[in-house]
């Protein structure tokens, strides 16, 4: 099995475009953005102690630079600041390895994932300086992993919206959140939902789709700022 990931990366390390490897054990396969030569958005508003009424904390995909990555995060946070103001959003990018291997141990186990610590820790970060705020957690591809497995660590109640896209645990409940508080974006065709070994127009068009979409269904659970 160890020989078959490795054969699997081997084949797909000169491509520019997410990566997806089968997976093992019967859990779904995963994927994320390579760089691909774009350069990757920074925020860091939580552990700047910025307090807004809204704190929008993302987890990025495979490989993406910075710690918001160049597609689907800087999207998100610009439908965000729209829905809700600018400037009644603070953005904060969860910084993790999102490399391969993390993908494949955030897969068969979210809660114990690097990422998925981290952005526990920043959730209880933001809630410790501005208790009011709103906290929505979002993650693409394998940065979706991360959000199951911060849920995990986290309490109901402290999460208001979580929203995950192109997620390779689209199969596994949310924990500590309740349902109607929750949305996942899988796009017809992305085989990285599906389970498949296969990258498709479909698992790259979430930035241009769905952020829009998704920042007006966090409005309509937040409610008015």
């Amino acid at each position: 099995m160890k020989s078959f990931f490795i054969a699997c990366l081997a084949a797909t390390s000169t491509l520019a475009a997410p990566l997806a490897v089968p997976q093992f054990g019967g859990f779904p396969s995963f994927g994320g953005g390579f760089g691909g030569g774009f350069g990757g958005s920074t925020k860091n508003d939580v552990t700047s102690g910025v307090c807004k009424p809204v704190t929008y904390i993302f987890a990025r995909g495979t490989t993406e630079l910075g710690n918001m990555g160049s597609t689907v995060g800087p999207a998100l946070e610009k439908a965000l600041e729209s829905a809700f103001g600018a400037n009644n959003v603070a953005t904060q990018g969860v910084t993790y390895p999102a490399d391969v291997a993390g993908a494949i141990s955030g897969a068969l186990n979210p809660g114990s994932a690097q990422g998925a610590r981290t952005m526990a820790s920043l959730t209880q970060q933001a809630l410790s300086k501005c208790p009011d705020t709103k906290v929505i957690l979002a993650g693409y591809s394998q940065g979706a992993e991360q959000v199951h497995g911060a849920l995990q660590n986290l309490q109901n109640g402290q999460v208001a919206v979580a929203l995950t896209f192109g997620d390779p645990l689209q199969r596994m409940p949310f924990r500590n959140i309740d349902f109607g508080r929750t949305k996942i974006y899988c796009n017809l065709g992305d085989g990285v939902c599906a389970g498949a070994f296969i990258i498709s127009a479909a698992h790259l068009s979430y930035a241009t789709q769905d952020a829009t979409p998704a920042a007006q269904f966090a409005k309509g659970v937040i409610g008015n700022i």
